[in-house]
């Protein structure tokens, strides 16, 4: 099948610099989640935005860039990667400069929307140029640099957003939130412009459009739905719109294999959808989130709301956790072992054992908790997250063909969108259900029996997987 690929880059250009400006642009747009989500109260309070307002400064970005991830990942396999890197990095920061001179609350959810856009076009784009620009042999050590900044962005976020928040270098207050990644993504466009050659022009077919809009819609009402459910009170409408949702999804699915015109270039194509290790891997990067999401949520209400840590405080004790597992991912991207199921089964396992640590903690201290006690729960759930994520989204991406490359970062990315946006509905349900008649610790206790569970039965499907995998080499 023929796409537009960007050329190779030669031994004479320097790869790495082009490799590092990507990750530099999926760097800001990971810290921005977090940073934004520390200046929420300023802004509400400055813009005088109601509560719906408010949740909206998140939601605006977060559901474009669920829903347009898989679709925008295909189109860069046909309209060029380096193109719509490019796009999406400008339209992220010029979202950001609107969102920071923003003098409503309107304009300011328009840009956080306009910035849901750009980072949805530009992160599927990140993996997918990486696994085409460097050797095999190197490819595997980018996934682990894309997992140790994805990790570096969740501690980095509360901990320089509160440092500029609180100091306030410029008088800008919460708007530098907004204009603090506008040089780093003006970096990344110059490096990429300058030494990425330019997309080649080999696909005559036409984009799947209808399709791309069917899943820009499922995966809305999707995450819209989960996000919100709880907030509602779980309407007759909400209830509907999850399961219709995945229907959608399903059908589009289904259409992709038996009805897509040969003049079209599928959505996701048939080579994908007809490759069950593939699909697996993807399966199990979905579980694996729908899981881990909604640990450091938990833990970062109860250590509040029981121990009366101060947000900084909590940054602070929940970052082992990221910082082990950078140091984790650092590991799996250089080690390859002969059963790509190793090291996601040491993962999962890891992660499990850390999270019943942390449940068994609660149960026996409840409120009194401490930051101490966390610590070494905590970096084993950092660590086998880096073990194992990396090993996953590295081995997983090697399923895809070149020529598919965006589609599949881009299905890898959605379902760990949609994972996380499940896995902090359902925590947070089980949390804040629980806390009306349990004290805190006890709260946050019985919410984590859903991540443990799901951690669990990711542990067995991974030693599954590598029993399969060792019966067929043998």
């Amino acid at each position: 099948m023929s796409v537009l690929s960007a050329e190779p880059i030669s031994a004479k250009r320097p790869q790495w610099a082009v490799v590092w400006a990507l990750l530099l642009a999926a760097f800001v747009s990971l810290l921005d989640v977090t940073v934004v989500n520390l200046a929420v109260p300023s802004i509400a309070k400055d813009l005088e935005a109601t509560g719906s307002q408010s949740q909206w400064i998140l939601l605006a970005y977060l559901v474009p860039l669920a829903a347009l991830l898989l679709p925008l990942g295909r189109f860069g396999d046909v309209l060029g990667r380096r193109r719509l890197f490019l796009f999406g990095v400008s339209a992220f920061a010029a979202g950001g400069l609107v969102a920071g001179t923003a003098d409503g609350i309107r304009i300011l959810i328009v840009a956080r929307t306009l910035q849901g856009i750009g980072a949805a076009t530009m992160m599927p784009q990140v993996l997918a140029l990486t696994q085409v620009i460097l050797p095999p042999e190197e490819r595997r050590r980018a996934v682990g640099y894309f997992a140790m900044i994805s990790a570096l962005g969740a501690v980095a976020g509360p901990i320089i957003g509160g440092a500029v928040l609180s100091l306030d270098p410029f008088g800008l207050g919460w708007r530098i939130a907004f204009l603090l990644a506008i040089p780093p993504c003006l970096a990344s466009v110059v490096i990429v412009a300058l030494f990425l050659p330019r997309d080649n022009q080999r696909s005559s077919k036409s984009l799947d459009v209808r399709h791309a809009i069917l899943v820009a819609l499922a995966v809305t009402g999707l995450v819209f739905g989960v996000a919100q459910g709880r907030t509602l009170g779980w309407p007759l409408w909400i209830n509907v719109l999850i399961p219709a949702s995945v229907l959608l999804l399903a059908y589009v699915a289904h259409a992709q294999l038996h009805k897509v015109s040969d003049r079209v270039e599928p959505l996701l194509p048939r080579a994908l959808l007809q490759s069950i290790p593939f699909l697996t891997g993807a399966a199990m990067i979905l579980l694996i989130f729908c899981g881990i999401a909604g640990v450091p949520f938990t833990l970062a209400v109860a250590l509040q709301a029981g121990p009366k840590l101060s947000p900084g405080a909590v940054a602070v004790a929940l970052a082992a956790h990221p910082v082990l597992a950078v140091a984790g991912a650092s590991i799996a991207g250089r080690v390859t072992p002969s059963n790509p199921w190793t090291l996601p089964v040491l993962g999962s396992l890891l992660v499990c054992g850390g999270i019943v640590l942390i449940i068994l903690a609660f149960w026996t201290v409840g409120n009194d908790i401490s930051a101490r006690i966390l610590v070494p729960p905590l970096s084993l759930i950092g660590l086998g997250m880096g073990l194992g994520n990396v090993a996953l989204v590295s081995n997983t991406l090697a399923l895809a063909p070149n020529d598919s490359a965006g589609a599949a970062s881009g299905l890898i990315q959605t379902g760990q969108q949609i994972g996380i946006a499940l896995s902090i509905a359902i925590v947070g349900s089980l949390y804040f259900g629980s806390s009306v008649q349990e004290t805190t610790g006890q709260a946050a206790a019985t919410a984590l029996i859903f991540p443990a569970i799901v951690f669990a039965l990711a542990s067995l499907l991974c030693v599954l997987g590598a029993v399969l995998h060792a019966r067929r080499a043998t």
